[in-house]
């Protein structure tokens, strides 16, 4: 292991116990401010590989996607007369925004880790993405599960786009077919090389339709989905060890993304704030569809996801 990756696995840990859990959890600060470890009563729920982030420079654990979650159409975009161009250290970047790599500071009460990033004119964030900002993750213990809250910050003279997405590598503890999902959407939205076109599609009545829970078993899928049941929420059930994962997510998380690849041993189940692309197709449809969001200068945006643990 050289030494910039051996200095990007340093990680800071977190444990406390409830009145009926053991919970750590694992951040790495000088990657992206990933999870790489929630563990609860001694069981690991997050897939994370230092060898495929050494070999093939493969993110898992569960990775913070800002400022455009998943795909980016030609990595470029126009916002309010500018054309911009998504790129860090000369190269463009089309995938899961620009900060998996970059290094927060951090610090530690007694149930939280707190991640900050601050971007400024000089910052390798402020090439693909130039607008002052900080960014905030907490990570914060809760009695039967985690909650991540992200505080955005426009320190900027402009308004600025937003966009912020969870990707969790959800582990597989034993066979597929004992893994149950739900995603409480009623459609999905119409793909072109995995970018959104900007098109919606009714999920009713095709293999789409997770509003109930279906097993993983032979069920392939890579897409977005929307309109979400504000009602409901999505969960992920392994039934060969009687536990239920509950993703709840405050009001401005209105996307959701399932990627259940049948050769690897996790299931991706991912909040967004916005739809892949949206800083493209916000100017053709509806806000409610891109799920872009400006934010003004000097003030900022918050939002949380939960991951709660239940035993069924």
């Amino acid at each position: 292991m050289n030494g910039k990756i051996k200095q990007m696995l340093e990680s800071e840990r977190l444990e406390n116990k409830h009145k009926e859990h053991r919970i750590k959890i694992e951040i790495l600060p000088q990657l992206g401010a990933n999870l790489s470890s929630f563990e609860i009563d001694g069981r690991e729920f997050i897939y994370f590989s230092k060898e495929e982030l050494i070999k093939n420079n493969e993110h898992t654990g569960c990775f913070n996607m800002f400022p455009t979650p998943c795909r980016l159409f030609e990595s470029r975009y126009n916002f309010e007369g500018k054309e911009i161009k998504q790129r860090k250290h000369g190269k463009d970047i089309f995938i899961h925004g620009l900060i998996r790599d970059e290094v927060f500071s951090c610090s530690k009460t007694e149930d939280s880790i707190i991640c900050v990033l601050e971007v400024d004119k000089n910052h390798p964030v402020y090439e693909g993405y130039p607008f002052p900002c900080r960014l905030t993750f907490k990570y914060t213990i809760l009695e039967n599960g985690l909650e991540i809250k992200f505080v955005y910050e426009n320190t900027g003279d402009s308004s600025a786009p937003f966009g912020y997405g969870l990707h969790p590598f959800w582990k597989i503890p034993g066979q597929r077919e004992d893994v149950f999902i739900k995603i409480p959407c009623s459609h999905i939205m119409e793909l072109a090389d995995l970018v959104p076109t900007g098109k919606t599609l009714p999920v009713d009545g095709t293999k789409y339709d997770l509003r109930t829970f279906r097993s993983l078993g032979n069920v392939d899928i890579d897409n977005v989905f929307v309109d979400r049941d504000m009602k409901d929420k999505q969960a992920i059930e392994f039934r060969d060890i009687g536990i239920r994962l509950t993703l709840d997510a405050s009001e401005n998380f209105t996307h959701m993304i399932a990627y259940t690849p049948l050769d690897k041993p996790f299931v991706c189940m991912e909040n967004l704030t916005c739809a892949p692309n949206a800083v493209n197709l916000h100017q053709k449809v509806e806000d409610s569809i891109s799920g872009l969001i400006k934010v003004a200068s000097k003030t900022k945006i918050e939002g949380w996801v939960r991951y709660i643990i239940e035993k069924t």
